[in-house]
Order: structure tokens, then C-alpha cells, then sequence
């Protein structure tokens, strides 16, 4: 039980960084700020956790520089389109679209491996797609929350992306490969925020809160991992889909972001869907290594 609480502590710490940004928003923080100190205090954390620097030799030597410049653009990518999807839709729906990635990887890998789709895994993109459909029914407006459900599926593509690519580097320890990736992002979202607006120096308490949610995105990452480390990436990724529900939780506290009942059958469907789909493909990877 307590190796458990590794992975609760993961979903809590990055519902809580995810469920700040309509926050730091309301502080006229640039969204290419917020990612800057995001990854900013992510790769100083992997500094700290590595006890060691970057090295560019070490790259070299394993002829890994392609892969983690491929990462560091998805990992980047990915971040944004998140947040861009937060200015459209609440941030706890916009967390359950994102959670439709393990779908997604699963419908690319039966793809990429010409793997034929059995009547469950066509049942769960049904499902999948009919939640989508119904969290796409909301008062603000329907073009405004199908222009965020459509960047939160694409950010959901590019971790899937993630997700698949990620084994390229597999000689590199976790918060190795975290160190590498994300230092480029870093500071691409600097060179964006100082190109988008000239510098300037924002409001200090938007600033403050973009650190915090920094230091809860490291946090969750680091829980995260020792959590994988200690209690396997199943059981890890099925706790996991406590993040989402975690962030509609604090999103209706902070923001009372209520949501409606089709929307709520929505959340469901599309959880369903997710973990059915997470569980069957961590299965089949589990037997094809046995």
C-alpha cells in the first residue's frame, strides 16, 4: 500500500501544476513564460536528481542526438498545445481529452505493426468518441470547446508520439532522459517569450505561481518515477487516471468549473475507453516479454 501512494503522489503533484495554469493566466502570464519556467525547473530538478550535467559526450557516444532532439520537440509541443487548450475549454475537461492518448498509441502501434483491431479495441474508440462528442456540448460555446478539445487531442497525439519514441533512448536512465530533453524546450519557449513580446518583467505573483507549478510538475515526475521503479509501469499507469479526475476536482473548487450531466457521461466514456485500452496494451507488452 504504501508503494502505491508513490503513484497517487504522481497524480496529485501534476494535477495540481496542471490545475494552476487558468490561474497564471489570470496574471497576464505569457503561455510561452509559464513553459519556460516549467521545464526550467524540471531540468534543474534532473540536475539535482542525476547529480551530474548535461553531456554532450555522452549523447555522442551512445549516437542518441537525433532521438532526444526528436523528444525535446515532441515533449515541447506537446506542453503547448495543452496549455493553448486551456484558453478554450475548462482545464479539467481538457485533462480528459489528454487521457485518450493510451487509444491513440494503441490505434498507432496496431498500425505501424499492421496489427488487425478486435471488436473490444473497436467498441473503445466508439465509446471514445461519443464521450468526446458529448464533452463537446457546453454552454460557452460549441466551435470555442471544439477548437480545445481538438488542441487537447493533438497534444494527446504528440504524447502518444512520446510514448513510442521514448524507447529509442532507452540507455539513458529515466531522469537522464528527463535531463536531455528538457533543456531545449526551455530554452526555445525563452527565445519565444522574448521574440513574442520584447522582455519585459511580468507581474511578480504570476511569476511565484509559475514556480510553484513548476516544482509540482517535477515533483509528480519524480513520485513517478519511483513509483515505476517500485510498483511496475501497470499498475503505475492505471492509478494514473486519477490525474484527470483530480483536476476537475480542483478545477471545480478553484474555478467552479461545473460540468454538465452529458458531459459528465462524457468523462466517463472516454475513461472507459482509456483504461481498457491502457490495460490490454500493458498486458500484451507484459506477455510479449515473458
Amino acid at each position: 500500500m504504501f508503494v502505491i501512494r508513490f503513484a497517487l503522489l504522481s497524480s496529485f503533484f501534476y494535477a495540481l501544476n496542471v490545475s494552476m495554469v487558468p490561474l497564471i493566466y489570470t496574471f497576464e502570464i505569457s503561455a510561452f513564460l509559464f513553459l519556460f519556467v516549467r521545464f526550467g525547473t524540471t531540468f534543474f530538478t534532473s540536475l539535482l536528481v542525476t547529480k551530474s550535467l548535461f553531456s554532450f559526450n555522452e549523447i555522442k557516444h551512445q549516437k542518441l542526438g537525433i532521438w532526444i532532439l526528436i523528444l525535446s520537440v515532441l515533449f515541447g509541443v506537446q506542453s503547448w498545445l495543452y496549455v493553448e487548450a486551456v484558453k478554450y475549454m475548462s482545464v479539467g475537461l481538457a485533462s480528459v481529452v489528454l487521457f485518450t492518448y493510451p487509444l491513440i498509441t494503441y490505434l498507432i502501434v496496431s498500425l505501424r505493426k499492421r496489427r488487425s483491431l478486435d471488436l473490444i479495441t473497436i467498441l473503445m474508440f466508439i465509446l471514445a468518441t461519443l464521450g468526446i462528442a458529448a464533452l463537446s456540448q457546453s454552454s460557452e460555446g460549441f466551435y470555442t470547446m471544439v477548437i480545445g478539445i481538438v488542441l487537447a487531442l493533438l497534444s494527446a497525439m504528440t504524447y502518444s508520439l512520446i510514448l513510442i519514441t521514448t524507447p529509442k533512448v532507452s540507455g539513458l536512465k529515466n531522469w537522464e532522459i528527463v535531463k536531455y530533453t528538457t533543456l531545449i524546450p526551455a530554452l526555445t519557449f525563452l527565445y519565444l517569450f522574448i521574440n513574442e513580446t520584447g522582455f519585459y518583467w511580468p507581474q511578480n505573483e504570476g511569476i511565484i505561481l509559475s514556480l510553484i507549478s513548476g516544482t509540482f510538475f517535477a515533483t509528480g515526475m519524480m513520485f513517478y518515477h519511483m513509483s515505476v521503479r517500485k510498483y511496475g509501469p501497470i499498475r503505475t499507469a492505471n492509478i494514473g487516471y486519477t490525474e484527470p479526475l483530480l483536476v476537475l476536482v480542483f478545477g471545480f473548487m478553484a474555478y467552479s468549473d461545473a460540468i454538465t450531466t452529458t458531459q459528465g457521461i462524457g468523462v466517463i466514456m472516454v475513461a472507459i475507453a482509456s483504461i481498457t485500452i491502457e490495460r490490454r496494451q500493458l498486458k500484451q507488452d507484459k506477455r510479449l516479454k515473458m
